[in-house]
């Protein structure tokens, strides 16, 4: 662990030290693009050694933090590009882009995937592309293609947080939630795509569009079919058992059965009885019990061993599931909020 700080610092200090030697170098007439480019991907990598070292919800919040700060240098550095040297914009635009994958990945695949945590990444993607419309100096074109994205990645957030709940409850009216969901994320992604297009707008505008609006109805479809095609699973209760779908059942009497008359009994068959019975020596009865006891005396260790591992892992557990049911909270609420804000957005151009 401090190893990984300490590498994680000294790669920190070096990109801000490389990005101030960098703008120096810009000031005076030189070409400092590749050294920004490079304290871009030092400083990304530091932050993540950093975080590694604080647990899953550092390193999956620093990887959320990452992918919105890459996407932000790529979106904004077009239109805002009074903040960023002009032999900066290439390099520094694929080292952001190249940042933002990994932030990406980082967020959804560190500690392993959950649909939980896909709902709260698509949810608070959705909150950024929104944020980014509210920057200054910003084009028309940009702020209608970031709401056409903020609408699909609400509804897929929206479309993922109820196939959670209904892959864990497993019952009709989830799956039934789940495919109302997925189609009207479809549809409302269909309408702010409709909407966002620019006919006379350029090319990228038009290809930004059709990629989200394509992508956010495919996602939510997907969920709506896999999840109501699911089949119900039964979770047997405490005490039930898993072939009655966990509900008690009252105990039924079995028929005896019949036992073989002593005095019928042929002869031949009791000297086999016998044999089958082994005889107990005294020797062998204490050999039995030492040996028993000295299994009895190594279980305190292995036992405290055992003891010392299920509160740690108690502990991990806990933590993940608080994560994940934040992350599912987050996915409802801002995919709720997507929704109908597009809902309403169609409502009063329908008044108008």
């Amino acid at each position: 662990m401090v190893n990984r700080i300490w590498v994680g610092t000294a790669l920190i200090l070096l990109g801000l030290v490389d990005l101030l030697a960098g703008w120096s170098i810009d000031q005076n007439g030189g070409n400092s693009g590749v050294l920004a480019a490079t304290s871009v991907l030092a400083l990304a990598a530091g932050a993540l050694l950093v975080a590694w070292s604080g647990g899953e919800v550092a390193v999956r919040a620093t990887g959320g933090l990452l992918f919105v700060a890459g996407v932000a240098v790529v979106v904004t550095h077009h239109e805002v590009w009074w903040w960023l040297p002009s032999g900066w914009v290439t390099p520094v635009t694929f080292a952001a882009l190249a940042v933002a994958l990994v932030g990406l990945a980082v967020l959804l695949l560190a500690y392993g995937f959950s649909l939980a945590g896909l709902s709260g990444a698509l949810g608070l993607f959705a909150l950024t592309c929104l944020g980014f419309t509210r920057l200054p100096y910003i084009g028309s074109t940009n702020v209608s293609a970031l709401h056409a994205w903020a609408t699909a990645l609400g509804a897929m957030a929206l479309a993922s947080a109820t196939a959670t709940v209904a892959t864990r409850r497993s019952t009709v009216r989830w799956r039934a939630t789940t495919a109302v969901a997925g189609v009207v994320g479809a549809a409302v992604t269909l309408y702010a795509g409709s909407d966002s297009y620019e006919v006379y707008a350029s090319d990228g505008h038009h290809a930004a569009v059709i990629l989200g609006t394509t992508v956010g109805m495919v996602a939510c479809l997907a969920f709506a079919v896999i999840i109501g095609r699911r089949r119900s699973v039964h979770v047997p209760l405490p005490g039930g058992p898993s072939g009655h779908g966990g509900l008690p059942v009252p105990d039924i009497p079995e028929p005896a059965s019949p036992t073989p008359d002593p005095v019928s009994e042929p002869e031949s068959l009791s000297p086999r009885r016998e044999s089958v019975t082994p005889a107990v020596t005294p020797g062998q009865g204490t050999g039995t019990a030492t040996a028993a006891t000295d299994t009895r005396a190594d279980q305190p260790a292995a036992a405290q061993a055992s003891a010392a591992t299920p509160p740690a892992a108690a502990a991990t557990t806990q933590v993940r599931d608080r994560l994940q049911t934040a992350s599912l909270a987050v996915g409802l609420v801002i995919g709720l909020t997507t929704i109908l804000k597009e809902l309403v957005a169609a409502a009063l151009a329908i008044v108008r």
